[in-house]
């Protein structure tokens, strides 16, 4: 039973909490509406493939019936939702755009569709919602999109001829070659016509604007804009042949059937993912569209907010963790789930100096970070974990680093168990608070999903009353359908191993002082359980900022470790989290189910499903 002095303090860091998250909703929504001059809402429609379809529409006060305003499609890429282009549709709506900000077909909230050929037309169906709406000039109407969003860009275009009178006028190809020629034969050709076309090439791009020699060997980045690809498409999908060179970030323009049309290739040194983070990228995308279809409020594309609204967003992330943490620890005080704790009224759970051989708790946290990166990429491989149709557990993104994850829980009890070979004096003291009996580990059980639950309620508050969510970059707390309470199930139990594992290893057998601090413990246990992680990642991209080639690139390796960029910051997390409720609670299970629920909430509300 917790003390008095430690359930009201709980309590204060709860309020505290909620004013945090009520401050990220607000600031964000003030933010993304510009200050209530563009009106946001949720739309919902089914396409005419017969998908229903999400998006966020963005609707400027300048845009009426009377002054029909200029409007962009933008879509997220593989794996990712609407959310992720917040930069762009905050800046293009504050510019007096109507931007309608879709989730692809099997992401985010959209219709689950099996196979990829179900998400190529996304960006197109996004365009025929814009055209029926009669505050929509719809003589300019431009779709940008990030990486498989740029891919379905291009496909709009391709059903846009198709469809004789063209509704799109200009084209943002993100993080994704455009199209060179109509029936890759290997002859350019210019497929986008009369409409103004550019490009965001990042330098260090790794899945796109690759450059092959004569033998077809991929040429180290970055190159792309020397690339005949790039050239031809500068020229208008023609060969320069004897032409000058045409450079980066330069407009050039030329007649096409009777219409002046531009092409433009926009480069910085970013890599793939931080496109959608980025001021350059975001710059690029203003000074294009402002160009191509004119901006009703023009403002300096130095001119952006959308930082704000990820500080904001970053306030909620706080607020929700905090709150997870204080819920769990004045619940503790209630009657019914008083028992899960271990601990005495005025108990409190201190580390001691050191428990166990020094030698082993370095050695068994360096074989555990070894092992977790070596077998990273050979399971993700093994589950298939990048394929686009259904095999098994719905979303493969999350099988694989779920699979991964277990893996790494399985080592973390081996481990234990040598401890115990080896450490057999402080093996009684370390398993004291690991034995559970059934109706203590079902309310443990209750009181985590119970905790679960009432931090998700303020997320999907954000998103009911103002459209935000708790987010930075790649790591997001967003409202998920219920139907992915079901598909979470199997990647919550696979989860369970290992952040359980983890947290009994983290708070029994490794819970100490090391240099007379508690919180050099918990820093070292927070670092060492992030390595695998970071250490793939930090190998990763090292070597190619050298080489300009990927370290990691067998099959879809590369694609791999970008998935490894949230699990960065959410391990080391998850460790904070753990050893906060249990020092509070004396049970190691509590705060590793936690941690494997909103896990698991988390990947799979921001991925892509198939059935």
């Amino acid at each position: 039973m917790l003390s008095t002095d430690k359930t009201k303090r709980a309590k204060i860091f709860v309020c505290i909490a909620i004013v945090l998250m009520l401050i990220s909703m607000i600031g964000a929504s003030l933010i993304q509406t510009s200050g209530g001059r563009v009106k946001v809402d949720e739309v919902n429609w089914v396409d005419t493939d017969g998908i229903r379809k999400t998006a966020l529409l963005l609707v400027p006060e300048n845009a009426t019936l009377e002054t029909p305003a200029p409007a962009i499609v933008t879509s997220h890429g593989f794996l990712n939702n609407k959310e992720m282009q917040d930069l762009n549709y905050v800046e293009l709506a504050r510019r007096g755009y109507v931007v309608l900000a879709i989730d692809m077909a099997s992401h985010g909230d959209s219709q689950i569709a099996p196979g990829v050929g179900n998400m190529m037309p996304s960006v197109w169906q996004g365009v025929l919602f814009l055209a029926d709406i009669g505050y929509v000039d719809t003589t300019r109407i431009g779709v940008t999109g990030h990486s498989f969003g740029g891919f379905s860009s291009n496909f709009a275009v391709t059903m846009d001829n198709a469809a004789g009178t063209n509704l799109i006028s200009a084209v943002l190809v993100n993080s994704m070659d455009p199209t060179y020629d109509s029936d890759s034969d290997g002859v350019f050709d210019n497929v986008y016509g009369s409409r103004d076309v550019g490009v965001v090439a990042g330098e260090y791009d790794e899945f796109g604007f690759n450059i092959f020699d004569e033998n077809g060997v991929k040429q180290p980045k970055p190159d792309y804009i020397h690339s005949d690809e790039a050239q031809s498409f500068l020229y208008f999908g023609t060969d320069r042949g004897g032409e000058p060179e045409r450079e980066a970030n330069t407009v050039y323009t030329q007649e096409v059937d009777g219409q002046e049309a531009m092409r433009v290739i926009y480069t910085s040194n970013i890599i793939h993912p931080w496109s959608h983070f980025s001021a350059r990228s975001t710059k690029s995308t203003i000074e294009f569209f402002e160009q191509a279809l004119g901006a009703p409020n023009p403002i300096p594309a130095t001119n952006q907010v959308w930082q704000w609204k990820t500080v904001f967003n970053v306030v909620g992330i706080v607020g929700f963790v905090m709150f997870a943490i204080n819920c769990a620890i004045a619940l503790l005080a209630t009657p019914f789930f008083r028992s899960v704790s271990s601990l005495g009224a005025d108990q409190t759970l201190t580390a001691p100096a050191f428990k166990g051989k020094k030698w082993w708790f370095w050695t068994s946290l360096v074989i555990s970070a070894v092992v977790g990166s070596v077998i990273f990429l050979p399971i993700m491989l093994a589950t298939k974990s990048a394929t686009y149709e259904r095999t098994f557990l719905n979303q493969a993104a999350v099988r694989g680093v779920s699979t991964w994850a277990m893996a790494c829980g399985l080592v973390a009890l081996v481990m234990l168990l040598v401890t115990k070979a080896i450490n057999k004096d402080a093996w009684a003291e370390c398993t004291a608070n690991v034995r559970i009996t059934p109706a203590r580990m079902f309310k443990t059980i209750l009181l985590a999903f119970t905790v679960v639950a009432a931090s998700y309620v303020w997320v999907f508050i954000a998103d009911y009353f103002f459209h935000v969510d708790f987010r930075i970059w790649v790591l997001a707390f967003k409202r998920f359908n219920p139907v992915f309470l079901l598909i979470a199930i199997p990647f919550m139990i696979m989860g369970s191993v290992f952040y359980v594992t983890s947290s009994i290893s983290v708070n029994c057998f490794n819970y100490c002082k090391l240099g007379g601090k508690e919180w050099i413990n918990t820093l070292v246990l927070a670092l060492f359980t992030g390595a695998p992680a970071f250490i793939i990642t930090l190998m990763q991209y090292v070597y190619f900022y050298q080489t300009g080639n990927l370290l990691f690139a067998v099959g879809e390796s590369a694609l791999f470790v970008v998935w490894l960029f949230p699990l960065v910051a959410i391990l080391p997390l998850s460790v904070l989290v753990s050893r906060k409720i249990y020092k509070a609670s004396g049970n190691p299970y509590l705060p590793g189910i936690i941690n494997a629920v909103i896990v698991a909430l988390v990947s799979c509300a921001n991925t892509c499903t198939f059935y």
